[in-house]
């Protein structure tokens, strides 16, 4: 006997099976089966039928397409069950094998050409070649339930005469396999089960006594002809959730119409008679339901049918309160009286149904989650357990989401939430590792790439790394040079860059200094700063990984990829620790696809180990995390029947809903569709329906309405337009306001904080709010919420100089550090580093030697020769030297490959040769050596104590420079000094000048002018100091062209513009005085003339 049990509500037909199992008890002993087709509704159908009967206990859920095959090989065969081999992840490996015969027939030429110009010169299978079997696998798999005769006609003989001329392989495919294969196909099978049970005959093995499916939305032909055919034998109860009672009666209709053409394709204008919903959303949930009664032929038993339609509006609670507009739509769904069809009434604060169109997914986000904490607080019994949200996209949003719903600090709600039906490759752990590492094997070795694998938990716990060691390695990587490449070969012969050539320059950096010229073939010694604690732990580590990268890229059969992965696994995973499970998923694949593919001796690539792999890890992930007492984020599928109180649809947009499953275009569904053919749109319209109809008290419909780059409108997915339309038809435009809202897009926006008496507010963020308040109250002009800096209001008060100070070398040092700069060593004292930041990691190589680079080979060159005067005092450099800066710079990896490494060896002697032009324009090089100086020896130019800077004129080679100066003639130097360094401009970007002159000056007047910049650190340990270090030597350097122009250049510098930088930018500097400060409010500052005159003005007045 065959029964339906149709109803518009879960619930109902969730206490009917409970009632059925409880009137008619199993044994004690005895196991119930149910059939559904998802986990989720596995979990919630257990917790309905505890409900109800006190406990549900001995119940399995197995999914609809392992049980009805075991159904089959019940019937026909009393051998034990095997896995079906005509599925599509084993099939692909038969493909592979009976493909080189395949195409040598005529009739695939088009096929051969393809494959051969996807080909390997190594004639080992690509991924594009994995591609395409798997895609006839795929096909012969839908075939066998889609196409069940042309299957059998193949397998018979027929040469598929019907097809075009170029898909004519498609038979010799199909007999091909089905003689490497033990059985027929599934289609076939169950026609043979048909006629076996027609004809009287009984099953090989006893059939159960009942089969029950719960809440299946689809059916393939063939398992619907299997269902009709055990009828005859056995109980068949099947519980549908269903709209309404009309897709079935106008099922009925039309196949009484069209009599003997009833499975023909079902495009035509059957399903829409009535312009409601069931038509617009429900053709998947039709053509189930027409397939269900059929014509009869296969249906073997009686046949019952019963209806449990509720009427949402009369079970509402309580009872005497108005429908919502939400409750109103579920009962028009279920009644097919036309007075029922009625215009729908909205009453002022009903929500229960929600269209919302919103500015990118991460406004989105935001968006979804507040209206949820809206209602959540306007309804204290609703909990986190109550809202679903569904989206068709998890893993676009899962980023979006953990920043959103976990910061408790912005909503001051704890809200629990749950992620579930995210593939465990894209979630920090040892299977994402796995990947990772497989995928750097695949494609270019990056240094990003790198760095993310180092940053990897799993990897990090079980090799003892922490995540600061994790950051460390990749600086030490970048510092050596590696950019990308494991090794010479990957880089076309040239190991520059690679993380070979690094981890080599490491080793010589234990046993060689880092000196210019020296090095190993193409290897210079790096990173002697390295403790050997660090080299012992990071060095085996990265050896390790380069070392099974290079293993990865050889290719190999089945059996020896499965092999060398195990040993990967023990060799870098060890147990898998915390992650053991996720380890002992991965083994469960490789012993799984050893059986498979063990007989295939293909040499496989590893981007086709990668593909094989990621199908079958992405086969368990959703199975986890559902039901689990918090707020559910997953796919549509899983969850898409469940009855929550809210339910949320999130990321509905036109670009990816409904989704469009896209075939090759040899496969027979594609060239003309039948009654009952899968189609992910149907299914996705049918998502919606199935919300529509599970939803209690709210049910919330957003997507993206604007370009997130460009900010043009975006119109929501089709369904949800053709709804919107259905509902103008039947509200009027300030219902439809009231039911379709696009918030502001941007969050700080005042309307997101409105409360009206019909309306709450959008936002419920309150440091968004804080946020608003704040830039509300600088509109209205009150200071105390402007945005201020930690110097402000600045208080300066000038010092007195103490000339009994004391000016020893750790004063001399000090002092150093605060004219170089001022605010950073203010805001260390406050314990802040204004440096907390992390350099970007870079895959390139340079194309040119950037300009710090060739500030260090400058300085190394200058340090050498300086070096040489100061071993011999009679020495004096009195002529230009030439330099090899590409020999200096040689094992490095700094100059640029080719002949871009000779433009950038011109460039760098250019430089090189006018330094040394302007430097002995001076006078002949020599160290000077003072007998009552307790410092340094002062490099003389002739009679010229000279600074030399390879950069531009800064602040902080100035103020060095002039501190230097002083302290040579406070120990009676008795010379002038000048200032030698690059000038500004790009067009004299390698020529040097003497930017500054400064006359000698008396001990005592140099003594004095230390001991008053002493005074001025001192008071800037305490106060911050007003003036900014460039701009307020800008302002010094054009003092002489008069105020006006200095406060100019003073501006210019500050603020920026086409000349440079804005020096404000910096991040001492907003720290400091904000990040909106202009120049005007430094200038005028009451201390800052004071400030600025106190340490210029001596500068500028010694100037000669």
């Amino acid at each position: 006997m065959l029964r339906v049990y149709r109803s518009n509500r879960a619930e109902l037909l969730a206490e009917l099976l409970a009632q059925e199992l409880r009137l008619e008890p199993p044994g004690p002993f005895e196991q119930i089966e149910v059939v559904v087709n998802t986990w989720p509704t596995s979990r919630w159908l257990g917790e309905q039928l505890a409900r109800v009967n006190g406990i549900s206990a001995l119940v399995r859920f197995p999914f609809p397409g392992s049980r009805l095959r075991q159904l089959v090989q019940t019937v026909l065969s009393d051998a034990p069950a095997i896995e079906d081999p005509w599925r599509a992840e084993r099939l692909v490996w038969k493909v592979l094998e009976v493909l080189p015969d395949l195409l040598e027939q005529e009739c695939a030429s088009k096929l051969k050409e393809w494959w051969e110009l996807h080909g390997d010169q190594q004639r080992r299978l690509t991924r594009d070649q994995w591609q395409l079997a798997r895609s006839l696998a795929d096909a012969i798999d839908d075939y066998a339930l889609y196409r069940p005769e042309e299957l059998a006609d193949w397998l018979a003989g027929g040469t598929g005469d019907q097809l075009p001329e170029n898909l004519r392989w498609q038979p010799g495919l199909a007999r091909a396999l089905a003689e490497r294969l033990p059985c027929r196909p599934f289609g076939l099978q169950v026609q043979e089960v048909v006629k076996r049970l027609s004809s009287g005959e009984q099953p090989a093995l006893p059939l159960p006594p009942r089969l029950r499916l719960f809440g299946i939305s689809n059916l393939a032909p063939v398992q619907i002809n299997l269902l009709q055919a055990l009828a005859g034998r056995i109980s068949v109860d099947l519980f549908l959730l269903t709209p309404c009672p009309d897709l079935w009666q106008r099922s009925q209709q039309r196949r009484r119409q069209l009599g003997e053409d009833w499975t023909n394709s079902p495009d035509g204008s059957w399903l829409i008679e009535a312009p409601r919903l069931e038509g617009i959303l429900g053709r998947m949930g039709a053509e189930f339901q027409l397939l269900l009664e059929g014509s009869g032929e296969c249906l073997l038993g009686s046949w019952e049918q019963g209806d449990l339609f509720a009427d949402p509006t009369v079970m509402r609670t309580p009872e005497d309160s108005p429908a919502s507009v939400l409750e109103q739509l579920q009962r028009q769904l279920a009644s097919s009286a036309s007075d029922d069809q009625a215009a729908l009434s909205l009453r002022q604060g009903d929500h229960s149904l929600l269209f919302m169109g919103c500015a990118g997914p991460w406004r989105e986000v935001q968006l979804v989650r507040d209206r949820i904490l809206s209602w959540m607080a306007a309804d204290p019994s609703l909990q986190p357990r109550d809202v679903l949200v569904m989206t068709p996209d998890v893993e676009r949003y899962a980023p979006l989401l953990a920043s959103v719903f976990s910061d408790r600090d912005a909503t001051g709600v704890d809200l629990p939430w749950r992620l579930t039906d995210r593939s465990q490759q894209n979630c920090p752990g040892l299977q994402q590792a796995f990947m990772s590492l497989l995928r750097l094997s695949a494609d270019r070795l990056t240094a990003t790439g790198l760095e993310a694998l180092l940053g990897n938990p799993a990897l990090q716990s079980l090799k003892q790394l922490t995540s600061q060691d994790a950051m460390a390695i990749t600086d030490a990587l970048q510092r050596s040079g590696f950019r990308w490449g494991l090794d010479a070969a990957e880089r076309n012969g040239d190991d520059t860059n690679s993380l070979r050539w690094c981890l080599d320059r490491w080793l010589l950096g234990l046993a060689l200094p880092e000196e210019p010229g020296l090095a190993v073939d193409s290897c210079a010694p790096a990173l002697t700063d390295l403790s050997l604690q660090q080299l012992e732990m990071w060095w085996p580590l990265l050896d390790q990984l380069a070392g099974w990268i290079a293993q990865l890229r050889c290719s190999a059969p089945c059996p020896e990829w499965v092999a060398r992965l195990r040993r990967l696994l023990q060799e870098i995973f060890n147990d898998g620790g915390s992650w053991d499970w996720e380890l002992q998923a991965i083994h469960q694949c490789l012993e799984n696809w050893q059986l498979q593919a063990n007989d295939c001796l293909l040499e496989l690539d590893v981007a086709v180990v990668i593909s094989v792999l990621e199908e079958a890890l992405s086969a368990e992930s959703g199975r986890f995390g559902h039901r689990s007492g918090a707020l559910t984020i997953s796919a549509l599928e899983p969850m898409r029947a469940i009855p929550h109180r809210v339910i949320a649809l999130m990321g509905l947009d036109a670009s990816s809903f409904p989704r469009h499953q896209e075939r090759a275009g040899f496969h027979l569904l594609e060239l003309q569709r039948r009654l009952g053919d899968p189609s992910s749109t149907d299914q996705d319209r049918y998502v919606l329906l199935e919300a529509l109809l599970s939803a209690r008290q709210h049910l919330l419909v957003s997507w993206s309405s604007r370009d997130e780059r460009q900010g043009d409108i975006l119109p929501p997915c089709p369904p949800v337009q053709q709804w919107l339309s259905l509902l103008a038809e039947k509200l009027d435009t300030a219902q439809m306001s009231q039911l379709l809202i696009h918030p502001p897009a941007n969050p700080l926006d005042a309307a997101n904080f409105m409360v009206t008496p019909q309306t709450d507010a959008i936002s419920c963020d309150r440091r968004l709010l804080n946020a608003r308040r704040n830039l509300d109250a600088q509109i209205r002009g009150e200071q105390t919420h402007r945005d201020q800096g930690l110097a402000l209001p600045l208080v300066w008060q000038s010092p007195t100089t103490d000339a009994a100070l004391p000016i020893n070398s750790e004063a001399i040092e000090r002092l150093e550090r605060w004219l170089q700069a001022p605010q950073k060593e203010w805001l260390k004292r406050q314990g802040i580093d204004a440096g907390e930041w992390c350099d970007p990691v870079s895959d390139l190589s340079p194309l040119s030697l950037p300009e710090l680079d060739c500030h260090q080979l400058l300085n190394q060159r200058l340090s050498e020769q300086l070096d040489l005067l100061a071993h011999d005092p009679e020495a004096s450099w009195d002529v230009q030297e030439p330099e090899d800066w590409i020999a200096r710079s040689y094992g490095q990896g700094l100059m640029p490959p080719g002949s871009a490494a000779q433009l950038e060896d011109s460039r760098l002697e250019r430089r090189w040769q006018n330094l040394q032009k302007t430097v002995l324009s001076l006078g002949p090089l020599r160290q000077q050596q003072q007998p009552t100086s307790q410092h340094s020896s002062l490099l003389m130019a002739g009679k010229t104590a000279v600074h030399i800077s390879t950069s531009r004129l800064r602040s902080r080679s100035l103020l060095q420079s002039w501190l230097k100066h002083l302290l040579a003639q406070r120990d009676d130097a008795g010379c002038n000094t000048a200032v030698v360094c690059r000038q500004d401009g790009s067009a004299k970007a390698d020529q040097f000048h003497i930017a500054v002159r400064w006359r000698a000056l008396n001990p005592q007047e140099a003594d004095h002018e230390i001991k008053s910049l002493h005074s001025l650190a001192q008071q800037g340990d305490e106060l911050c100091w007003p003036v900014p270090p460039d701009s307020g030597l800008a302002r010094a350097l054009a003092w002489s062209k008069g105020e006006e122009a200095a406060d100019k250049a003073f501006m210019n510098r500050w603020q920026g513009g086409f000349s440079g930088w804005a020096e404000r930018d910096r991040p001492e500097q907003k720290i400091c005085f904000g990040s909106h400060c202009d120049a005007t409010s430094l200038l005028g500052f009451e201390g800052f003339e004071a400030a600025f005159q106190m340490l210029y003005q001596p500068l500028l007045e010694a100037r000669c």
